[in-house]
């Protein structure tokens, strides 16, 4: 029977290749909109290949159970979580007003998702500044801050 890990191994290869292939199609295309689409989904095809890596690592016990960092980086990481924080605050005033401005529908309607999509990277860094303000948190309280999310699975 195939190993998970070879699997895992396998999926994040697909994705890999599909971002690969995707960028040489971008690279061709003048239409923003077409455009905008293929880079969403490559940016999506990376993160997936990047929770299949992390998968892979834990399981093969590379990455600890506890998030235990040394003081300098972990003082530095709260920090620049923490900066992010203020930055999508900003993010979504700015947004905020833009939105007021748009007469077109079709245009609201995207700027309603980036507003929406902000909101959420707001709501996720402020609950992960909390967590990294903690001294151990155990790996489960990150995956289930990121399911709440829905940066990855349940």
């Amino acid at each position: 029977m195939t190993d998970i890990i070879d699997l895992l191994k396998e999926q994040k290869r697909l994705e890999l290749s599909h971002v690969e292939s995707l960028g040489r199609d971008l690279k061709k295309l003048k239409h923003p909109m077409v455009k905008v689409v293929l880079e969403s989904i490559i940016h999506d095809s990376s993160k997936h290949a990047a929770i299949c890596q992390a998968l892979i690592d834990v399981d093969a016990g590379s990455a600890p159970i506890k998030l235990d960092v040394d003081m300098g980086p972990a003082v530095a990481l709260k920090q620049s979580v923490k900066q992010h924080v203020n930055v999508e605050k900003h993010m979504l005033e700015l947004l905020s007003d833009i939105d007021d401005l748009v007469e077109d529908d079709r245009v609201k309607a995207f700027i309603d998702y980036l507003v929406e999509e902000e909101k959420r990277h707001h709501k996720l860094l402020g609950e992960l500044s909390t967590l990294l303000d903690r001294e151990t948190v155990s790996f489960d309280e990150y995956i289930e801050l990121f399911q709440k999310y829905m940066i990855v699975p349940p």
